[in-house]
C-alpha cells in the first residue's frame, strides 16, 4: 500500500536539485522534466503555501492585507519506499492543504 509522504523543502531549488539526485527530475532533450506519475508513484508539487490571515474588502472582496506565506517549499509524494534523500523533508501537517483521492 502506498503511504503520502508530506515534504518541506527550503525552496524550490533545493526540491528540484534533490528531484533530480533521486532521479525523478531528468532532462529530456533541452528542457527537465519531473516523472509526476508512475508505477512505483505519484507526486503532487503543491509550492508555496499560504496561511489564511489575508483580509478582504467585504464589499468588493479586494486584498487589503494580502495572506502570509507559510515556511518552504510543499510536495506531496505517494509512494511505497520513499528515497532516502528525501526523508530528511518530511513534515506531519495536522490537516493538510492538500491530499491524493483516496487518502
Amino acid at each position: 500500500m502506498k503511504t503520502t509522504n508530506y515534504l518541506r523543502f527550503t525552496d524550490q531549488t533545493t526540491w528540484e536539485t534533490k528531484a533530480t539526485e533521486v532521479g525523478i527530475r531528468v532532462q529530456y532533450e533541452d528542457e527537465w522534466i519531473i516523472q509526476y506519475y508512475t508505477h512505483e508513484h505519484a507526486i503532487d508539487v503543491v509550492g508555496i503555501i499560504y496561511n489564511d490571515d489575508g483580509v478582504y474588502n467585504e464589499e468588493t472582496g479586494e486584498v487589503v492585507t494580502p495572506p502570509t506565506a507559510m515556511e518552504g517549499w510543499h510536495v506531496n509524494y505517494k509512494t511505497d519506499a520513499l528515497p532516502d534523500a528525501l526523508t530528511e523533508y518530511i513534515v506531519t501537517p495536522s490537516s493538510p492543504h492538500r491530499k491524493f483521492a483516496g487518502d
